[in-house]
């Protein structure tokens, strides 16, 4: 019982974190067109994803873009939370799912051989979540901003495609930076 409790902790402490990381939001201007921004709300999600499993990170991803697509009134079709929340589950599903299947040596490995044994799988999880985005912005972000013709989503999905791969690149970056820290963090927590 205390176990569940502290695993219910800090699963919502992770939905907290995503969410306010969401109000980070910053463009880059030089490389990306306005309307893309980065945020640091997936790493939340990922090191539930390692630490604790494939569902829970799920439940991170989607409970921090719904509360986001509540109470921001960005936007009133959700489309950029539909968006963030396919992106985080494209990238977070790979990781997550090898760090369940190696979980007994996570406790033991430093940086380094973390590194080295997930490289594989954040570079997996940043071409799937580009290749997701693509078909998500095709199908369904695009149409709602108005752009149906063919040609015009295909000169979206190339503006957008690069983004996505740098999102990819700076949210593995910022995990394996981390990874040290927060390990004793979570481990603490999941005994």
């Amino acid at each position: 019982m205390k176990n569940n409790l502290r695993l219910l902790t800090l699963i919502s402490m992770m939905i907290a974190l995503s969410y306010l990381f969401m109000f980070l939001e910053f463009p880059i201007p030089a490389l990306f067109p306005p309307y893309l921004k980065i945020d640091p709300s997936d790493i939340p999600a990922v090191f539930t994803g390692i630490f604790i499993g494939p569902i829970p990170a799920i439940i991170v991803e989607l409970v921090k873009n719904v509360l986001h697509g509540l109470f921001s009134q960005k936007d009133p079709n959700f489309s950029g939370e539909i968006a963030n929340f396919f992106f985080g589950l494209a990238f977070i599903l790979p990781v997550s799912i090898f760090a369940k299947v190696v979980k007994s040596k996570l406790k033991t490995w430093s940086n380094t051989a973390f590194m080295l044994r997930f490289l594989p799988f954040f570079a997996l999880s940043t071409l799937l979540s580009t290749f997701v985005m693509a078909l998500v912005n095709y199908y369904f972000t695009f149409p709602l901003y108005g752009m149906s013709e063919h040609a015009v989503k295909i000169a979206g999905i190339i503006s957008v495609t690069p983004f996505n791969l740098f999102k990819g690149a700076l949210i593995t970056l910022a995990v394996f930076a981390l990874y040290n820290p927060l390990k004793i963090l979570f481990l603490r927590y999941i005994k």
